[in-house]
């Protein structure tokens, strides 16, 4: 069977905009649309939300997979270029509906799961993959993953899809997967990288007054390097503390891991807001002359990356 899942973009933006029922029509109109006019031979389908997946079972003919194959990518290709106008005929759907859509496809056995004759869903690796290749395909387009690929697609559909590879989280974490990508996917350079089950990776720690943090409003951190779409990056935050105007001797900590990243010429930076860290350095005095240049004095800031499966450092 070949397992497709494809991915509204942008669709909680447009939900925050309109009431439940305008949205409940749209998703209607949307999946009415794709299912009649692209994918009308499917065996299942179930909506995931913002999203679709779609069933089809394949011929066992190497001529007639071939034709299926091609099919399907022709459709998802033809689907993610019009996306956009698919409801804008559809006088109930109101407002600015998204316009970009990603798509996964892989072929593979799966398992049924039926009950009294009725097909109640799929279950398999090949869904795994197909809903991980999804997740590749952005901003928007088709990500296809077979290992007949080549052998599958033809000449003039080959035209329109680039090959790339990737390293997918508990498929293939060490040997890159070759994938076929349509228009309008960029695949981060980080997602070809082989995978490591490494513990945290640290940048450079920086010392700061209390002082100069509570005149910041946000800071931005240098990374040591950029994060892998496994992982999350975050800053480490280390602060005395005190009580009644004296150090207990202690260290508190916290860790931030919610900020905005950008490139700079000497490598990605992770801006955060301090406002947390102000909000626990309030009691701490900064008038006493001889702490002022004391480093026990100081917040000390450690940016991150770790796994999204590690443990989160404390708080």
């Amino acid at each position: 069977m070949a397992a497709l899942f494809l991915d509204i973009r942008g669709f909680s933006t447009y939900a925050s905009t309109g009431e439940s029922f305008d949205i409940a029509f749209y998703l209607r109109s949307v999946y009415t649309h794709i299912l009649d006019s692209y994918f009308p031979k499917a065996t299942f389908f179930k909506p995931t939300g913002d999203g679709l997946l779609v069933i089809h079972e394949l011929p066992a003919t190497p001529h007639d997979l071939r034709t299926a194959i091609s099919s399907l990518l022709t459709n998802s290709i033809g689907l993610t270029e019009s996306f956009g106008e698919l409801t804008a005929s559809d006088v109930m759907v109101t407002g600015a509906p998204p316009s970009k859509l990603g798509i996964g496809l892989a072929r593979g056995t799966a398992t049924r799961l039926v009950s009294d004759g009725t097909v109640l869903d799929y279950t398999g690796r090949c869904l795994n993959l197909a809903a991980r290749l999804m997740d590749k395909a952005r901003p928007y387009g088709v990500v296809f993953q077979d290992d007949k690929a080549a052998d599958l697609i033809d000449e003039s559909l080959a035209s329109t899809l680039s090959s790339d590879h990737v390293c997918i989280r508990g498929i293939s974490e060490r040997e890159p997967l070759t994938i076929y990508v349509s228009e309008g996917v960029l695949i981060r350079p980080a997602d070809r990288e082989p995978m490591i089950d490494s513990e945290y990776q640290y940048g450079e720690a920086l010392h700061l007054t209390v002082e100069e943090v509570r005149k910041q409003g946000n800071f931005g951190f240098y990374l040591p390097r950029a994060p892998r779409s496994y992982e999350v990056a975050g800053v480490f935050v280390e602060y005395p503390s005190f009580a009644a105007g004296k150090a207990t001797g202690h260290r508190r900590t916290l860790s931030i891991e919610e900020g905005r990243l950008e490139e700079h010429p000497n490598g990605l930076v992770l801006y955060i807001s301090l406002s947390p860290v102000i909000q626990h350095i309030t009691n701490i005095p900064i008038s006493t002359k001889f702490l002022l240049w004391d480093t026990k004095t100081k917040v000390t800031f450690t940016p991150y990356l770790r796994p999204k499966n590690a443990k989160r450092l404390p708080s």
